[in-house]
C-alpha cells in the first residue's frame, strides 16, 4: 500500500495516520469519539539518528534522519514533550497509564514537559537490556529509561511489578533501527489496560506497539509521520494477521 501524508488507514481493529502527533487537528481526527486508557509511546529522544535506508526498508539507500528525531536543547525538547502530550490529554479515560521511552539525556526535559502539560510523572523505570550498545562513553550503555506516570488518575492491573525490566534488546531490525522489544511492550500493555482497551502510541515508528497491541487484543490508535514507516506498519500488520488494511 502506497501510503502518503494525511491518510488515516484502517488495520482491522486499529487505526493508523500518516502525520505530525503535534498538530492537534491530527490528533483530534484519530482520536475523535475514543476515551484512551494507555499512552504507550517510543518519541525521538531529541538527538539526530541518522540511519542508511538501505536494509530498512527496501530499494532505498540514502541517508535520512528519523522524523522529528533533530537534535534539540532541553527547552526544545521540553516544548516539543508538552506539545504531543497536550493533545491527547482532552482524550485521556478518567482512569490511565502513561509509558514514554527515553535516555538519559532528555529525561529532566521530558518531565518537565510531562508535568507542564498536567501530566503526573509517578515512577522512572528502567529497560535492562541484555547487550551494551558499543561507543566511545567509558560505561557503555544497556539500558534504556521508560517515564511512568498518568493524567488525573490511573489503573494497574499486576499487583507488583519491578522498576528494572530485564529483556533482550531485538536483533537489529531491517524495518527501524530503534524498535523496541514486543515482549517488554506486551509487559507493560498488560501491567495497565485490558482487553478492548484504546492504546495510543504517537510515534509508532516501525510499530511494535501495534503490533503487540495486536497480540494483546487491544485496540491501537496510531500516528506516525514518515510515510515509509507507515507503509511498513501496514506490511507487518498485513503478514501478521494475513488479513488487508484500507484506507478510511
Amino acid at each position: 500500500m502506497k501510503i502518503k501524508t494525511g491518510d488515516l488507514i484502517q488495520l482491522g481493529d486499529h487505526i493508523l495516520l500518516c502525520g505530525d502527533s503535534t498538530i492537534k487537528s491530527n490528533v483530534d481526527r484519530l482520536l475523535e469519539g475514543n476515551e484512551v486508557q494507555l499512552v504507550l509511546t517510543d518519541p525521538p529522544y531529541g538527538v539526530s539518528y541518522v540511519e542508511s535506508k538501505k536494509g530498512f526498508t527496501q530499494s532505498l539507500a540514502k541517508p535520512k534522519e528519523i522524523a522529528n528525531d533533530q537534535t534539540q536543547n532541553e527547552d526544545e525538547y521540553k516544548l516539543f514533550s508538552q506539545a504531543w502530550m497536550e493533545c491527547v490529554k482532552p482524550y485521556m479515560a478518567r482512569k490511565n497509564s502513561v509509558y514514554i521511552f527515553n535516555s538519559d539525556r532528555m529525561l529532566f526535559a521530558l518531565r518537565s514537559g510531562m508535568e507542564n502539560a498536567g501530566f503526573k510523572f509517578a515512577q522512572l523505570l528502567i529497560w535492562a537490556k541484555t547487550h551494551a550498545v558499543v561507543g566511545r562513553m567509558d560505561y557503555l550503555p544497556s539500558h534504556e529509561l521508560i517515564a511512568y506516570g498518568w493524567f488525573g488518575t490511573h489503573t494497574f492491573h499486576k499487583s507488583k511489578d519491578k522498576t528494572i525490566l530485564v529483556c533482550p534488546k531485538p536483533a537489529k531490525s531491517k524495518w527501524h533501527p530503534t524498535s523496541k522489544p514486543r515482549k517488554l511492550l506486551r509487559r507493560l500493555i498488560l501491567n495497565s489496560s485490558k482487553v478492548g482497551d484504546t492504546v495510543y502510541e504517537p510515534f509508532a515508528g516501525g510499530g511494535s506497539c501495534l503490533l503487540s497491541c495486536e497480540e494483546t487484543k487491544r485496540k491501537c490508535l496510531a500516528i506516525e509521520l514518515d510515510t515509509e514507516y507507515c507503509e511498513t506498519i501496514v506490511m507487518l500488520w498485513e503478514r501478521m494477521t494475513d488479513k488487508k488494511a484500507k484506507k478510511l
